[in-house]
């Protein structure tokens, strides 16, 4: 069921499961540990999720649906240095908008080796990595890339509870920063 349209039970199994996942780990994490924070039998909890990697799915879904959304505006642009960056606001839009999960999912190896995660997770990776490449393909390229988009996901989710303006304008920052860094690197290998 889409977020919009889940009932505020589910989306309170969610936020419960959200908030134990993160203190305990997913393999930490019980339903019936889900249930007692909720005051509900674990019944209560299956009704709205099958199984614990149900809940997972339903946890992050949203939030890979929504960067799956940006990604594909970004790749129908032109191929330049615009939806380049484009592309890296929209990213970092979409981890300001989703820290506790993200920042969740970053430090449980457990939940990221999950199918419904691993797999989203990859490909979204590699879309990412395309766009921002601008067509360089080449090893340089790929370095520079995976330093940016690592060091702006780990920028913003060492801090979840940071102020979103401060942090969005640092991330600029150290976006421009890394950016200019790249062309250096280019300038010097050319």
């Amino acid at each position: 069921m889409p977020q919009g349209e889940r009932s505020s039970s589910a989306q309170r199994v969610l936020d419960a499961a959200l908030a134990l996942f993160s203190e305990h780990g997913f393999d930490g994490t019980s339903l019936q540990q889900i249930a007692d924070r909720l005051g509900v039998t674990k019944a209560a909890v299956y009704y709205h999720f099958r199984s614990k990697d149900d809940l997972l799915a339903a946890l992050v879904e949203p939030a890979f649906d929504e960067l799956d959304a940006l990604l594909r505006g970004a790749e129908a642009l032109p191929r330049d240095t615009a939806r380049q960056k484009l592309a890296l606001q929209a990213f970092v839009e979409y981890l300001l908008r989703h820290r506790s999960t993200a920042a969740w999912l970053s430090r449980d190896a457990a939940a990221m080796t999950r199918p419904s995660v691993w797999e989203r997770a990859r490909d979204t990776e590699r879309r990412l990595d395309a766009l921002l490449t601008v067509g360089n393909s080449d090893p340089l390229a790929r370095f520079w890339t995976g330093a940016i988009t690592r060091a702006v996901s780990g920028a913003v989710l060492t801090l979840p509870d940071e102020d979103e303006a401060w942090l969005r304008a640092e991330v600029a920052e150290l976006s421009a920063s890394m950016i200019a860094g790249y062309r250096a690197a280019r300038r010097r290998h050319d």
